[in-house]
């Protein structure tokens, strides 16, 4: 089946990118968080998720920061597309 074998697919370049961390040694540098699901609809309001994901996070603290930053991103990319505005108040630099 095609979505089987889109989440397999996915399933390995997950595990490409936990290497990939390893590689360079940087487990305790990075952060990321990753999500993505299939939606199987049931009726017109209900539907089922098959989801991937991937988090690499060592501390509730740093789970928090994250979430925040993709609440953020999201709300702010509605209204901006100035990426400095966007990571302002989240001591997050790109540099």
């Amino acid at each position: 089946m095609k979505e089987e074998e889109f989440l397999i697919e996915l399933q390995m370049l997950l595990v490409e990118i936990d290497n990939l961390v390893d590689r360079y040694e940087m487990r305790d540098r990075v952060l990321s968080i990753f999500v993505a699901g299939l939606l199987e609809p049931i009726d017109d309001n209900t539907s089922n998720m098959k989801a991937m994901y991937n988090y690499i996070v060592d501390s509730r603290e740093e789970l928090d920061t994250m979430l925040d930053f993709i609440n953020t991103s999201y709300e702010e990319s509605k209204n901006t597309n100035d990426l400095d505005d966007l990571l302002g108040g989240l001591d997050i630099s790109l540099n």
